[in-house]
């Protein structure tokens, strides 16, 4: 009977999941759109044909903000497996079916942790129904959606599938912990599921060791201990497999652009609307597991308080904080849920003993019908308020071919395929949502097979806040996606021209959205207008390159990545780069005169660069340079080699590339970080070539990850050696 009702219940939640998210739709050949969804195509498509077929998961992509490490600050599982169902499926169902992986997963995951916990039926049951009520939240408050926090359907149609997936397997994973400090067994699984986690989110990974904490919290001390080098052995093992990639994470991250969020002051967001019916049977499940000690439920209450103390603690001290404090509210909803599955658990027992009693039915059937009706409330609950979580499914899966404005995007990508190569920067319109969605010029790197100066992995890039600085004086409209940024007022042509011949961008398209009276997009030229972004390049006298429909193509300058700057660049030593090369970026006068960020100790960087003030900046030095000008280099398809020659030896050479530490160089001293996030070298022969590879950060993490290798499959090793003994004598 229970079988049959288990059965039953993941049939009727998978066929609710499976209507929302539009299966037809996912197995077909489209490519994904919508939200910051369609434009993880990039990163995906990347991985698979540069980085996979080198033997490597990171390296570095040239399409987006000047050249990103790409996948060293964001995670690599999900697109690998994305890569690995390409082979079957096609990349385009592969990535679709990635992408609502963690959705599909949430609910066996949170069962199975009930399972592993060994607590009983019907708790693991109603905790994949609590599962599918998380996943359909989308209104917690009359004012707030939950569209872009993570973890819940309507998230992931936003684009946070790793997310979403690593956020599937936590439940799991403190299950599996919980099991490895009680019985001392399955720590190498658990080192496993630990390492998928990991790899898919970090933040998923903070709340997993803020949880694993609460494992240690025993009596007496013994156990306690016991249940610490058990857990320390299974973190250790996890953080060598994960570490070919973690460890340039944590000590490379401060070359990120650096957030500060708006925190959210809503208190009422702790108690959302859509879960209120359901906290009743949660305060029920903490009061009845504190009264029976019950610490395997205790283990999600836990991280549920830490998440919530964090969100208060981040409005009050750290209102600025590189933390958002939204992303905590995720876990607040599905630990809150989970424990309300137990408190669930224990008012079926009492409810079908009540039912027993008054009926003279047997406990058997009275808990069965007990349950259904606990079941059936919770997952209909959740389809009848899942508000525009399945159309924005159907608008994500139907893909880009759907979308009216789709043919205009393609010939434009097409357009820009056939011109010579170089940086491409877009004026940002919200009428680009016609196309799929206003990150679809994001995808020229795939589409239109150039590099473009606007991507997806904002925070990976320390360029960012510089090009959305860009991006507001080029364009009427602008996101200012990096918070915390010290905006220009507006709109500025002539300054963001210059800002963006610094970074080499070659041309800059234009949109033509004007509106007639009837609030129909028609070109302006239609109307005997122009739109204010042609207008500006019109005055700058920039030429017209190629039309594309409503899009013009303009050439700002010759896309070489290499100059000799006007004025010698100035010395720098100031541990706030970052500060300082905002307020440089800010101060038009000071473009022509670069800043270097190097230590007064290199002589090199002493010997090739002038000396400025101690900051802050108020004046810079100006020491012109004999020959000036631009020199062509030669970039490899991957983007990771830049190669040129020059005849000015020792002189300083702008390389117009985002600086990381893994870049090094032949034939010249460098490469420095120079103002704004780009590299600067001195050759010391005509022929200079700069490479991005590993450094002993890369290559200490990738000897520990073997080392994790070797610890995981010892024991096995070991088994099958001593068998092998045995059997012999």
């Amino acid at each position: 009977m229970q079988r049959g009702l288990t059965v039953l219940t993941f049939g009727a939640i998978y066929l609710v999941l499976l209507k929302a998210l539009h299966w037809n739709l996912i197995l077909t050949a489209t490519t994904a759109a919508g939200g910051d969804m369609g434009s993880h195509h990039y990163v995906a498509t990347f991985l698979r044909e540069e980085l996979l077929p080198r033997g490597r998961v990171t390296g570095w992509a040239p399409g987006w903000f000047a050249g990103i490490p790409m996948l060293t600050f964001y995670f690599p599982l999900p697109y690998t497996l994305i890569a690995l169902l390409t082979l079957p499926l096609g990349d385009q169902v592969a990535f679709k079916l990635v992408t609502v992986l963690g959705v599909l997963a949430l609910p066996a995951t949170c069962w199975a942790a009930f399972r592993v916990l060994r607590l009983r039926e019907p708790a693991p049951l109603l905790a994949a129904c609590a599962a599918t009520v998380f996943l359909f939240m989308s209104q917690v408050t009359p004012t707030q959606q939950f569209t872009i926090w993570g973890g819940n359907i309507a998230s992931t149609m936003a684009g946070e599938f790793p997310f979403s997936i690593s956020f599937a397997l936590l439940p799991l994973a403190l299950a599996v912990l919980w099991r490895v400090c009680e019985d001392g067994k399955g720590w190498r699984a658990a080192a496993l599921l630990v390492s998928a986690l990991v790899l898919s989110h970090i933040l998923t990974t903070i709340v997993l060791v803020l949880g694993a904490t609460g494992l240690l919290l025993r009596r007496p001390l013994a156990a306690a201990l016991a249940s610490f080098r058990r857990l320390a052995l299974v973190m250790g093992v996890a953080f060598c497999l994960t570490a070919f990639w973690g460890l340039p994470f944590i000590l490379r991250v401060q070359y990120t652009a650096h957030f500060r969020w708006d925190q959210l002051e809503f208190y009422s967001l702790l108690l959302p609307n859509e879960i209120r019916p359901y906290l009743l049977l949660t305060l029920v499940g903490l009061v009845v597991a504190v009264a029976r000690g019950e610490r395997r439920v205790l283990l999600y209450a836990w991280p549920g308080a830490v998440a919530a103390f964090v969100f208060v603690a981040l409005t009050r001290v750290a209102p600025e904080a590189a933390l958002w404090n939204a992303r905590m509210l995720p876990f607040l909803y599905l630990f809150s849920l989970l424990v309300a599955a137990y408190g669930a658990s224990v008012v079926a027992g009492w409810l079908a003993g009540w039912l027993q009693r008054r009926t003279g039915v047997s406990l058997r059937y009275a808990w069965l019908a007990v349950v259904a009706l606990m079941v059936v409330t919770p997952v209909v609950g959740a389809w009848r308020h899942r508000g525009f979580v399945d159309d924005w499914a159907r608008y994500n899966y139907s893909g880009y071919e759907a979308k009216s404005g789709w043919p205009e995007a393609r010939a434009l990508f097409d357009t820009l395929a056939t011109l010579p190569p170089g940086r491409v920067m877009w004026e940002f319109n919200r009428d680009y949502e016609r196309f799929g969605t206003t990150r679809t010029l994001e995808n020229v790197p795939v589409f239109g097979g150039q590099p473009t100066m606007e991507g997806l992995l904002i925070e990976s890039s320390l360029n960012a806040p510089f090009h959305f600085i860009n991006q507001k004086q080029t364009s009427e409209a602008y996101t200012e996606a990096v918070p915390g940024v010290p905006y220009p007022e507006g709109f500025d042509f002539p300054t963001g021209l210059a800002h963006l011949r610094l970074f080499g961008v070659r041309y800059y398209v234009a949109y033509d959205a004007c509106k007639n009276a009837d609030d129909q997009a028609v070109p302006c030229a239609d109307l005997g207008m122009q739109d204010t972004e042609m207008q500006a390049a019109a005055a700058a006298n920039l030429p017209v390159v190629k039309r594309s429909g409503r899009f013009t193509i303009y050439e700002v300058g010759s896309g070489d990545l290499v100059e000799v700057p006007r004025f010698r660049p100035v010395l720098v030593d100031h541990p706030d780069w970052r500060a300082n090369g905002l307020a440089w970026y800010a101060n038009p006068d000071w473009l022509e005169t670069p800043l270097v960020f190097a230590s007064k100790d290199d002589p090199a960087a002493t010997a090739a660069f002038a000396e400025a003030q101690d900051p802050p900046l108020t004046t810079l030095p100006r020491e012109r340079l004999d020959r000036p000008g631009e020199l062509p280099a030669t970039t490899s398809r991957s983007g990771d080699v830049v190669s040129f020659r020059t005849d000015r030896v020792g002189e300083p050479h702008i390389v117009k590339v985002s600086w990381f530490p893994n870049w090094k160089v032949e034939g010249a001293e460098g490469p420095w970080l120079l103002s704004p996030g780009l590299m600067v070298v001195v050759p010391t022969q005509s022929e200079v070539r700069l490479s991005y590879r590993d450094t002993p950060v890369e290559l200490a993490g990738k000897a520990l990850t073997v080392a994790g290798v070797v610890a995981l499959l010892t024991p096995t090793v070991l088994g099958w050696w001593r068998a092998r003994r045995r059997q012999g004598s």
